[in-house]
């Protein structure tokens, strides 16, 4: 096992006595300028943050100390939900450390690098959530400078969160303006560059344009193959849309408004918010995270086609500030908003308008008579027609129930367990039979699983709103007969993902289940490498992967590669971000 780094931060109380809190070092999450940034978890809370550490010898210069304090004075001023929350900053013999809020979504520039570009839907609600944080700083007189795709971060609720003010600039009075050069080459703005008659809050307008641009077509408009090159064209405002991307007028219009040479010409963060871009369909507070790796589903899409009915931008923005902020407690990572063909009965679409509230509700939490109120498992319930084959899987899902929009997956096995995926990733899994559960949870250092065994008859206080949630979801669920599978172990739903075609679960026997929208299903066997395709009678066929190849039947063959085309994209994301 390798030593773990600690780092101690000392501070002298109001009574004289010095006091220590120690945290773990744990993975490194990204460099920039002086400064690298590490994922750290404080021993004595085990609470985790994102950590900059800035060696003090990378800054001996005093106008490199004064920029890295000017960045913690003008971070440690702004609050707002799409902001990075900044905790506090310490220094020891050798590094100064900067405590901010984790965000486990990572940057931007990782979602635009997995997806290649977003649909207009996607870019809507990142930039209300974007000119939110611009509109907060402004009226702190607080210019950015460096608005782009990797200072823009997702938090695990999918917010989005503005982060790195190492370029920020705070001005005196009103019609200041700054003359520094700075910025990053692709989005700066065109009189920075051209410092004669300085600059001031229209460079983050112009990198809000840039950003746009850049989230629809999936590269910035002056990108070139070296910086002179770029900077030449940002001075003559040349660019133009690409004619094999289909990008709708009104985001055209609106890009070309921003991006213009007069900073006096661009339009206000008022006016962008008026603008038909924001105002032609109704826009989700938040996106499900399975868009981290896919694109949203056509029915997802589709609910949020009709016009609002209040016309203003400004009202749209104004309902983003009102609601009340989420606990970074109640993650919301695997949060899948399911499309229509999942859910049983028209009434129980969730109404997109109602949606922030009832994410609000899941992360607060609620009484546990509304816990009962929720489940309408009859209605909802979507169950399984595979039926036990020799060759096949001997555990899987029977039947399940998504939650998500409050509470989270609820489902039941072959072998008479039940489990509930929550909100948070955390997981219960529980025999039928007995008066035991297992909790599981990630551990806040290197993102393993502990396991921990419970009792109904002494749940600890910090899991009774969890399992008063799956006790609710078990009294009201129909339980098949048992299949006997004692050589399988303890076994429980690891990750599970949406898309606009199927269902995707990954279970800990290395079962991988897939419920397709017209109601097929594919179960991938690791341990023999068998695959069951139950088809749209109902009927089971077990053979292996190579036999599935040869056969030549085209409906099998496609969601098996279909599936291979997620799961890559789901393994691929879980490397990434270091979970098994």
């Amino acid at each position: 096992m390798l030593d773990q780094q600690i780092i101690e931060e000392k501070y002298t109380e109001s009574n004289g006595n010095v006091t220590t809190k120690r945290y773990i070092k744990g993975r490194f999450l990204g460099k920039g300028g002086f400064a690298s940034v590490y994922e750290m978890t404080r021993m004595d809370t085990q609470q985790v943050a994102a950590v900059k550490v800035i060696e003090k010898s990378s800054i001996t210069k005093g106008r490199s100390r004064q920029k890295l304090m000017n960045e913690i004075k003008i971070h440690r001023s702004l609050h707002h939900k799409h902001i990075v929350n900044f905790e506090h900053s310490f220094e020891d013999e050798n590094n100064f450390y900067i405590v901010l809020e984790l965000c486990q979504n990572e940057s931007m520039n990782y979602l635009l690098k997995r997806r290649k570009r977003l649909i207009e839907l996607e870019v809507q609600c990142y930039l209300l959530q974007i000119i939110s944080a611009i509109r907060h700083m402004h009226t702190q007189r607080v210019i950015h400078r460096d608005i782009k795709l990797g200072n823009i971060f997702l938090s695990n609720l999918m917010e989005v969160k503005m982060g790195d003010f190492g370029l920020a600039t705070r001005l005196e009075y009103d019609g200041e303006r700054k003359r520094t050069i700075c910025g990053t080459p692709n989005y700066i703005a065109p009189e920075i560059l051209d410092c004669r008659n300085g600059h001031s809050y229209e460079v983050d307008i112009w990198s809000f344009g840039v950003l746009m641009y850049t989230m629809l077509v999936g590269r910035p408009p002056f990108d070139s193959k070296d910086v002179k090159t770029t900077y030449s064209k940002i001075k003559v405002n040349s660019y133009s849309f690409p004619i094999n991307i289909e990008i709708s007028q009104d985001a055209k219009n609106l890009i070309s408004r921003i991006l213009v040479i007069s900073p006096t010409e661009r339009p206000t963060i008022d006016e962008i918010l008026e603008h038909p871009f924001f105002n032609k369909n109704k826009i989700p507070s938040l996106l499900p995270t399975c868009s981290l790796i896919v694109p949203l589903s056509e029915s997802y899409v589709k609910a949020f086609q009709k016009k609002p009915s209040t016309p203003k931008g400004t009202l749209l923005i104004k309902n983003f500030e009102d609601l009340p902020k989420l606990p970074r407690s109640a993650s919301h990572k695997n949060t899948e908003i399911k499309p229509e063909f999942l859910l049983q009965s028209p009434t129980a679409k969730l109404d997109p308008r109602d949606r922030s509230e009832s994410q609000t509700a899941a992360a607060t939490g609620t009484a546990t008579a509304s816990v009962s109120s929720t489940f309408n498992i009859k209605r909802n319930a979507v169950i399984s027609a595979y039926e036990y084959s020799e060759g096949g899987p001997k555990v899987w899902i029977k039947s399940w129930v998504d939650y998500t929009h409050k509470y989270g997956l609820g489902y039941v096995l072959s072998n008479n367990c039940g489990g509930f995926y929550y909100n948070d990733m955390s997981k219960i899994i529980c025999d039928l039979k007995t008066e035991t559960f297992k909790y599981i949870s990630k551990k806040a250092d290197n993102n393993d699983e502990t396991v921990v065994s419970q009792s109904f008859a002494n749940v600890p206080d910090s899991l009774q709103k969890k399992v008063s949630i799956i006790r609710h979801f078990l009294k009201h669920i129909n339980v098949a007969d048992p299949i006997e599978a004692k050589d399988e172990g303890v076994v429980y739903v690891k990750k599970w993902l949406l898309t606009n075609h199927a269902i995707f679960f990954r279970l800990t026997n290395k079962v991988v289940q897939v419920y397709f929208k017209d109601h097929t299903e594919v179960l991938l066997c690791g341990n023999n490498k068998n695959l069951a395709y139950v088809d749209k009678n109902k009927k089971t066929t077990i053979m292996t992967l190579n036999e599935c190849m040869d056969s030549g039947n085209r409906e099998i063959i496609k969601r098996l590669k279909y599936t291979k085309e997620i799961l890559t994209g789901m393994l691929q994301n879980a490397a990434e971000n270091n979970d098994n």
